[in-house]
């Protein structure tokens, strides 16, 4: 129907309704005319106004519309965090809160509250390896958001809007052809990068691909926007605001000054930086992480497992003289199962033909290890405690389950060869009315398990990461309990010396999740703790040789720790709050 039509409908009715010619409309005929004279309806100009509308009523970034779905309660300064960012900086900024302050929230809030209003419909996040699986899970259990991993070929389906999966990929994949061209060929909505300073370098692989990327929004998580350089500051600021910093000429003689962070006019570069950056320090906000109380328990071998650890490490050192790298790495993976338990080490000592080492070992009934556990568990079970109990090898995780059966104990099983149905299912349990949880990396790795705070270490990592990632299932934020955590440690072992350099120079069990790998990545660009570690063991003629040689690889991480702390007062001196 026209405008025209309509009009005289409506005057028709009006007439009729009035009960004489008189309409009633004459004081608008001038208007009526305008509008029979009018073009025909354009269904698309409707659409685009319907559309306007619906723009305009939605309401303004002062209200969270995400809160009622989340299943979870933000605190206050994510809560701010997510206001500012949508507000005052568009949606683009570098989120540069402490480690332990929820970065991930703050991201997913505004993720959340822009696909709630149809504006991020096409949303990319990405993660280092080890954190995607934690993304997913964030995503899904807090936000309620679907996602999808990236992988070559796949493009993901469905209409646009708030149920189009958030796609994850790995950084490292991401920076490889196809991935990286499959990525960078379609506009995004939104992205986020995690662990952002690894964007910093436009040369670096990473960086060529920050640069590659069109999108719309952008978030860039990192608690050290830089770090040894000034530039790192002006590469990652210029990712989400080309131009507020000038060229890097310009900014260069404007800020540039003596020393790796030497800058001139800091007080003008920390308001340029506040227009996208945001940085809480514990200290600043009302939310302190519980604190840690580790112990190491040292545990003095049988008669029969000292005999057969040290024969194990005699066999080991012999091996190693002039052996491949393959050989080195089987090797390195035959110690720490000897430091596990003997069930642990019995199956490869077989396969490599020391049989009558492997009949010794399987001659082991129970080790040292599994009693003292027993103990450690009645304890925390009779205070009403959940524990979880981590081991990096599943023939330990057997064991360690078949001692707790015999002991009467329920215990949730986990372990990498469950299906994920199944490992949903060991985690419902846990939280559930079953009081211990035997698990292997696998749930060091994307599982929050705040409702639990005892963690039991029955073998220590060589890697810290690994160390690390299990603690960080317990204390993170959620938790409302100090975190008990004890390892158990074979004295004599190699792990006793790796957890005593651990502590002593780094005070490993002291740190909040995420500062280690600060820590570690400042040593050197190809450091790696547990080759290190493996080197001076197997090149060491006795256990005082052996000793030493760690000693240097401490202090190597003690003087990367005091960097560390001289830098993150820097940010705050530079960034400011």
């Amino acid at each position: 129907m026209t405008v025209t039509a309509e009009v005289d409908a409506a005057a028709e009715r009006a007439g009729g309704r009035a009960g004489s010619t008189d309409s009633g409309l004459d004081g608008y005929e001038a208007l009526l005319d305008g509008l029979r004279c009018g073009p025909v309806l354009d269904p698309e100009v409707s659409l685009l106004v319907e559309e306007a509308v619906s723009v305009w009523s939605r309401p303004g970034f002062e209200s969270l519309v995400s809160l009622p779905r989340l299943r979870f309660t933000p605190f206050d300064h994510q809560l701010d965090t997510a206001r500012t960012v949508l507000r005052q900086m568009h949606g683009r900024a570098i989120l540069a809160d402490e480690v332990g302050l929820g970065k991930t929230i703050e991201a997913g809030l505004v993720l959340s509250e822009l696909r709630l209003r149809g504006l991020a419909d096409r949303a990319l996040v990405l993660a280092p390896p080890g954190l995607v699986e934690q993304w997913r899970e964030e995503l899904d259990c807090k936000f309620a958001l679907p996602s999808i991993m990236a992988r070559t070929g796949r493009h993901e389906h469905g209409a646009d809007g708030p149920e189009r999966p958030v796609v994850l990929a790995s950084l490292a994949a991401a920076c490889r052809d196809p991935l990286r061209h499959q990525l960078s060929e379609r506009p995004w909505d939104m992205v986020i990068a995690d662990e952002a300073h690894r964007l910093r370098r436009p040369r670096s692989a990473s960086g060529r691909l920050a640069r590659l990327l069109r999108t719309r929004y952008l978030l860039l998580l990192t608690a050290t926007p830089v770090e040894n350089r000034l530039d790192d500051l002006f590469e990652l600021v210029s990712l989400v605001s080309p131009g507020l910093l000038g060229t890097a000429a310009q900014f260069r003689r404007r800020h540039g000054g003596e020393g790796a962070l030497g800058v001139r006019h800091p007080a003008e570069l920390r308001s340029a930086t506040r227009e996208v950056m945001i940085r809480h320090r514990r200290d600043q906000v009302a939310l302190m992480l519980p604190s840690r109380l580790a112990e190491t328990l040292l545990v003095p071998p049988s008669e029969q497992e000292g005999r057969l650890y040290a024969d194990v490490v005699r066999h080991i050192r012999d091996a190693s003289a002039g052996a491949s790298p393959q050989t080195l790495m089987g090797l390195r993976t035959l110690t720490r199962l000897a430091g596990s338990s003997p069930a642990a080490v019995a199956p490869s000592l077989r396969k490599r033909g020391w049989d009558e080492l492997a009949d010794h070992a399987e001659a082991i009934p129970r080790s040292r290890k599994a009693e003292v556990l027993l103990g450690l568990l009645h304890r925390h079970l009779g205070r009403g405690e959940k524990v979880i109990v981590f081991t990096g090898f599943q023939r330990t995780l057997e064991t360690a389950a078949t001692t707790l059966a015999e002991a009467g104990i329920p215990a949730a099983i986990y372990s990498g060869s469950l299906s994920r149905q199944e490992k949903e299912g060991a985690v419902a349990a846990f939280r559930g009315d079953v009081p211990v949880m035997l698990s292997t990396e696998a749930a060091g790795e994307g599982r929050n398990l705040q409702f639990c705070h005892v963690m039991v270490n029955l073998d220590v990592p060589w890697n810290p990461m690994q160390i690390e990632q299990r603690l960080g299932r317990l204390h993170r934020i959620g938790q409302e309990h100090d975190v008990v955590l004890t390892n158990l440690v074979g004295q004599g072992t190699v792990e006793e010396q790796i957890v005593t350099i651990l502590e002593k120079k780094i005070n490993l069990f002291e740190l909040v999740v995420g500062e280690l790998d600060m820590i570690l990545g400042r040593v050197s660009d190809d450091f790696d703790f547990e080759t290190s570690v493996f080197e001076a063991f197997v090149t060491a003629r006795d256990d005082a040789m052996f000793a030493a040689r760690l000693e240097v690889i401490g202090d190597s991480l003690a003087r990367a720790r005091t960097e560390h702390l001289t830098t993150r007062g820097g940010i705050d001196d530079l960034v400011g709050k």
